[in-house]
């Protein structure tokens, strides 16, 4: 049976803050240590143009195997740096990066209204993750693995449906949870029906609750006028 669009989009938003059931392996930590060769010169290989949002992501080649994603979001006051490494083992390619915590403590919209930012979070996370799938399908590699702290972690578990695995892992910046997403073509149309499904109920939800909540209002208003 189908779940009820409106109920799964509510359990996602308590997801974001509570611990979710991600399939988890924990017999043992790996270590994972890279020194790849940085290249001393950088240039952009390429940068998506603002959306209506302001939202840009630009891509640098440091190494042979090593790139720099940097992602803004200028209008809500976003911004995310990703260090991502091209792998190769056994045939197979895999695209490897620490998820940095995008919370700015000065964002104008936390400062308004927490459940706002969440949402509008939320959707930066999606965003995201949508240019490191591209990023993926570029370089013809078939696995996202993904290393972030036990908080991350924990939001991150409303993605559950889309990974592969998630295990504890000792890196050299300490315990991270490092989890693996697929990045076939049908993982990726499935991706993208989620983001349209999750906006939309986003939009519904602004809509619905901006009698109530005057920092919805005032979002919505200064969206209109960007």
């Amino acid at each position: 049976m189908s779940q009820d669009p409106d109920l799964k989009y509510r359990s996602m938003k308590r997801k974001a803050s509570q611990h979710s059931s991600i399939k988890k392996t924990t017999a043992h930590l790996k270590l994972v240590i890279s020194n790849p060769a940085v290249i001393q010169e950088t240039h952009a290989l390429f940068k998506r143009k603002p959306s209506t949002t302001g939202f840009t992501a630009e891509m640098f080649q440091l190494g042979d195997q090593l790139y720099e994603m940097k992602i803004r979001d200028h209008f809500h006051d976003l911004g995310c740096d990703l260090i991502l490494e091209i792998e190769k083992s056994m045939g197979k390619t895999a695209v490897v990066c620490d998820f940095p915590p995008t919370l700015d403590e000065s964002n104008k919209y936390l400062n308004e209204d927490e459940d706002l930012y969440g949402l509008i979070a939320l959707q930066f996370q999606m965003k995201i993750l949508k240019e490191l799938f591209l990023f993926c399908t570029q370089h013809d590699a078939s696995q996202l693995a993904i290393y972030m702290d036990d908080n991350q972690a924990e939001g991150f578990g409303i993605y559950q449906d889309f990974l592969a695995y998630s295990e504890e892992t000792l890196t050299g910046n300490g315990e991270k949870a490092k989890m693996v997403i697929p990045t076939d073509y049908k993982v990726f149309d499935k991706w993208n029906s989620f983001m349209a499904e999750t906006n939309l109920k986003f939009e519904q939800n602004l809509w619905r609750n901006q009698r109530l909540n005057s920092a919805i209002r005032r979002y919505l208003k200064a969206r209109s006028r960007n």
